[in-house]
């Protein structure tokens, strides 16, 4: 469940996340965009795992504001 502030996009902090995968699923690169801002960073993923998600997601916000990493809201899977 998303907090209501997060589809106003007023309040800067609440983040979307989604994978870009490479060739065969053998690679992986973790895409964030601030919903306010629209600031975008590339999380580093060892795989193309749930776990190194975890890590690189974990990773990238711990190393901001923590004003600025309220939500994450991770982008439905596609097939």
């Amino acid at each position: 469940m998303r907090p209501p502030e997060v589809g106003d996009r007023i309040m800067p902090g609440h983040w979307k996340g989604d994978f870009i995968k490479g060739a065969g699923n053998t690679s992986s690169v973790g895409v964030l965009v601030e919903r306010t801002s629209r600031l975008v960073l590339l999380a580093r993923m060892e795989d193309a795992t749930a776990a190194s998600a975890l890590a690189g997601f974990t990773a990238k916000l711990n190393a901001i504001s923590a004003p600025l990493r309220q939500s994450l809201t991770m982008t439905k899977a596609r097939k």
